[in-house]
């Protein structure tokens, strides 16, 4: 399987092999600031045949504000598709055209296996695609298990977006008079900066008496009605709505004009990232001035958050990535108590008192860091308080980007994550239970002295006989 880099698109380096049966790789980008991503396949004539792309500013985005993400297709002529992948949620405040674009992919194709491939490349990316709850999506989304598979802590809503510009799509299909269409389309803006209950009914009362029963059935009059789609979008005053509604259409327009004028991928995903840094770069708002430097501890502590997030991702494996977060989610629901000593920070959270090492802070007395070599939630809340970020030395190499390993310690720690994450079982659990107790008393084993080693060694057979009774009768 070979790595191939087109000379359309600006970048340098290899990767790895993209899927089975296809070529292609992931490169660095440089054509849309330093640190993109690119990763892609190529068909049996050596041209792209699928693509995902994000800049280090996407990626930045998405880390800070992973829990709900807004994913829009469009289509272009030739049959092929633009996946926008955009960050959601009211605690987004106005961003400008395309301040919430975190991803961009091409698939092969929109089957299953094919979207499959796409978030494959979009977690590859992102190491914090745990913790998204919610993806919004449209009601044209062919294969939408496939996001939802990729995605397994996440719950699948229409997005109150997609619903909107569907009923608009309608209305105009319609061909009504023009004061009958100015009607429906005047409440259904009302209702889309309003999003009230009774401003939902208004507007479903409205589409039931204009528009012809047997037509009715196409408008999906009823999603009007769903409170879980507009249940956030509620929370948004009537200017922020307005601007959401806006902003998420100037950017999907922009986007797929750009990705239907290119006939090539390789040409289109380099003219898709000019298009988004432009827009960023004329954006009237930037992080800077949309969420100002303070001095509250709340502010400060949110930062501080933010860099551990930037760092984990920067510096771990996707699965060292989704151990450190999840100790660091105990830090920021928790009370800590931190106080410190000439060698030491003593870190409490909610449970016994543990020990972290001054030196480089790379060692805790909890198991945690001493079962896996991460920076446990008590190293995590040193770093939160002291502003500092993540370093490769507080983790061990197994869990470090990029690092050569062998196969048999990439084994170990795909099986420690698999168990980690797997439900519980009582079979299992004793089975782990007897194969950690194995592995201590092997080790101990080999760490003694011969007397010592006979003296276990027949006090395990003692312990044995009484069990299952004298070695002779259970001879195998």
């Amino acid at each position: 399987m070979t790595s191939t880099a087109r000379p359309a698109l600006i970048g340098r380096g290899g990767g790895a092999g993209a899927g089975r049966g296809a070529r292609g790789g992931a490169v660095m980008a440089e054509g849309a600031g330093r640190g993109c991503l690119v990763s892609y396949e190529l068909d049996a004539e050596g041209r792209m045949a699928s693509v995902s792309f994000q800049s280090a500013a996407m990626g930045a985005l998405f880390a800070r504000f992973p829990q709900a993400l807004l994913v829009h297709r469009a289509c272009a002529p030739n049959g092929r598709v633009l996946y926008i992948f955009l960050a959601d949620g009211p605690c987004l405040a106005a961003r400008g055209a395309a301040g919430r674009v975190v991803h961009l992919a091409v698939p092969r194709n929109e089957s299953a296996h094919g979207l499959a491939r796409m978030c494959e490349a979009f977690r590859a990316f992102n190491p914090a695609w745990w913790r998204t709850r919610v993806l919004l999506v449209g009601p044209d989304l062919p294969e939408p298990v496939a996001l939802g598979q990729a995605f397994p802590a996440a719950e699948l809503r229409l997005s109150a977006f997609h619903v909107c510009k569907h009923l608009q799509e309608q209305i105009h299909r319609l061909g009504l008079e023009h004061r009958a269409e100015q009607l429906l389309l005047s409440t259904l803006h009302s209702a889309m900066c309003r999003a009230t209950e009774s401003k939902r009914r208004e507007m479903h009362r409205v589409l039931s008496e204009t528009v012809p029963p047997d037509l009715l059935p196409r408008f999906h009059a009823h999603w009007l009605l769903t409170d879980k789609i507009w249940a956030t979008h509620g929370e948004r005053s009537c200017k922020k709505s307005c601007d959401y509604f806006m902003e998420l259409e100037t950017v999907t327009q922009g986007l797929s004009q750009v990705f239907s004028a290119e006939l090539f991928l390789e040409t289109c995903i380099a003219s898709l990232a000019k298009y988004y840094q432009k827009c960023v770069s004329e954006s009237p708002l930037d992080d800077a001035t949309e969420y100002p430097e303070g001095n509250s501890d709340e502010e400060m502590n949110q930062r501080a958050e933010e860099r551990i997030v930037q760092s984990l991702t920067d510096i771990c494996t996707e699965s060292a990535a989704r151990l450190c977060l999840g100790e660091l989610a105990v830090v920021q629901k928790s009370v800590q108590l931190i106080g410190t000593s000439a060698d030491a920070v003593n870190v409490q959270i909610l449970e016994d008192a543990h020990k972290v090492t001054q030196e480089g802070l790379g060692h805790c007395t909890c198991h945690f860091n001493q079962a896996f070599q991460l920076p446990c939630r008590h190293i995590q809340a040193v770093l939160n308080s002291e502003g500092k970020t993540l370093q490769p030395e507080m983790l061990g190499r197994r869990w470090q980007k990029g690092c050569d390993i062998i196969q048999g310690v990439r084994d170990s720690a795909d099986h420690l994550l698999e168990d980690l994450e797997s439900p519980w079982d009582e079979s299992r659990d004793k089975f782990l239970a007897v194969s950690s107790l194995t592995a201590e008393v092997s080790r101990l084993l080999a760490c003694c002295s011969t007397e010592e080693f006979e003296l276990r060694c027949s006090t395990l057979r003692a312990l044995a006989d009484s069990w299952i009774g004298p070695y002779m009768q259970v001879k195998l």
